[in-house]
């Protein structure tokens, strides 16, 4: 509608000034109907050029990076050589989280080369963690002198995606918690007590350094890739991690927090050897295994897409992961609202090795903090308070240690 009122303006003075200089002539009118009308052949001049079809392409990996951490895209534009050189491309992305319907637009301008290609660098802000799509991505162009401006927009259809994923947060006692007192193994022995373990539970990747006997066949005609069984390891070499992921958590900070806690305990316990079971109270009631820091990365996605969605309490779920994750194993229960039925739980697990993180927010009172310590305490159990407003821990705890490493993450 704007290039059509401009256009239209522009008649109507070159008609004006057509006008002037057939009925009073003079330089000044012909000049003004010259000039008029140079205006109009480059309007129409620039319509053809500007209509060529402006192809981006994007990055073929999935892009990964941390929660809060700048993203730079840089996209390669190619409109083909432009009958009008002079103006600029302007660049759009929507990006949309999928767990929380929140978007996401970044900009950009560059300016058109006579060899018909361009770059565009989009910087995305921190976002929190979570699978983003591309909902839709458009393209400008605008001529020099800002009379023409030539929109065009796609749907995307989730091809392009990004994963942001939570920054592990160290926790001090959460490595005592996590089985730092145990001896550090070597690779050797402990794939030696996979192999020699019977209970087969599932399937996964192959890893390089797996025994033999341990692909699974079956599974792997089927995905036409080497799959290796999963087998219980004896208690004392796995965290459980119990995560609460239920309704009512006071606020999605809380939350989030709490899913970093989460990936610190299982990275600090990967790091010791040791293998994880991470179970989450969300409505899918997803969990994952992961054995051996390759596999951190796995860990990391589900942390990343987790929602707090559930809609049963976290104390049944403590005592059924408990049942099937063997004696001796340490146990991890991550929450932002315990209650007198967690803590009866706990408080039958008090001959376990429990570690329990109660993340608040910065409406939660020292007097209720300390409350829940000494039930804890009195449970037998380990106690960490995490602050979500600064991620500071009550009780020995820290603020973000070393970051994961980037290639462990997969970024």
């Amino acid at each position: 509608m704007r290039n059509v009122f401009i256009t239209l303006l522009l008649f109507v003075c070159w008609g004006g000034a057509w006008y002037w200089s057939e009925m009073f002539g003079g330089r000044s009118a012909w000049i003004c109907f010259y000039g008029f009308s140079l205006l109009l052949l480059y309007l129409g001049v620039g319509t053809i050029g500007l209509m060529r079809p402006i192809r981006v392409e994007r990055p073929k990996e999935p892009i990964r990076c941390w929660s809060g951490e700048t993203v730079e895209i840089t996209l390669q534009l190619r409109y083909g050589f432009p009958l009008m050189p002079l103006g600029w491309l302007l660049i759009e992305d929507r990006w949309m989280n999928t767990g929380t319907g929140e978007t996401v637009v970044v900009r950009d301008t560059v300016r058109l080369n006579l060899n018909g290609e361009a770059k565009a660098l989009l910087l995305l802000p921190g976002m929190p963690r979570g699978l983003y799509r591309l909902e839709e991505s458009g393209t400008g162009i605008i001529d020099a002198f800002g009379l023409l401006r030539i929109h065009r927009r796609s749907v995307q259809t989730g091809q392009h995606r990004m994963l942001v994923l939570p920054r592990p947060l160290q926790l001090q006692t959460a490595a005592e918690g996590a089985g730092e007192e145990l001896p550090r193994s070597g690779p050797q022995p402990q794939l030696q007590r996979q192999a020699a373990s019977t209970l087969a539970y599932g399937t996964r990747p192959y890893a390089p350094g797996d025994p033999l006997n341990r692909i699974h066949w079956r599974s792997t005609a089927r995905a036409g890739a080497l799959r290796a069984k999963e087998t219980e390891q004896p208690g004392a070499d796995r965290l459980l991690i119990c995560l609460d992921a239920a309704k009512g958590v006071p606020n999605a900070e809380a939350f989030g927090t709490a899913v970093e806690a989460a990936a610190g305990l299982a990275q600090r316990a990967l790091q010791l050897g040791m293998g994880v079971h991470l179970a989450a109270t969300d409505r899918q009631g997803r969990s994952i295994e992961a054995r051996g820091r390759e596999r951190f990365a796995e860990l990391l996605e589900l942390l990343a897409q987790l929602s707090c969605d559930g809609d049963s309490p976290l104390a049944p779920s403590v005592q059924h992961e408990v049942l099937h994750a063997g004696r001796g194993a340490v146990i991890a229960v991550v929450t932002a609202q315990p209650d007198e039925q967690l803590m009866r739980v706990l408080f039958r697990l008090r001959e376990r090795a429990v570690h329990m993180v109660y993340v608040h927010g910065k409406e939660a009172s020292p007097d209720a903090v300390q409350e829940w310590r000494r039930q804890a305490e009195a449970a037998g159990c380990r106690f960490t308070a995490v602050s979500a407003s600064n991620r500071r821990t009550a009780g020995g705890g820290e603020s973000y240690g070393a970051e994961a490493n980037h290639a462990a993450a997969g970024a």
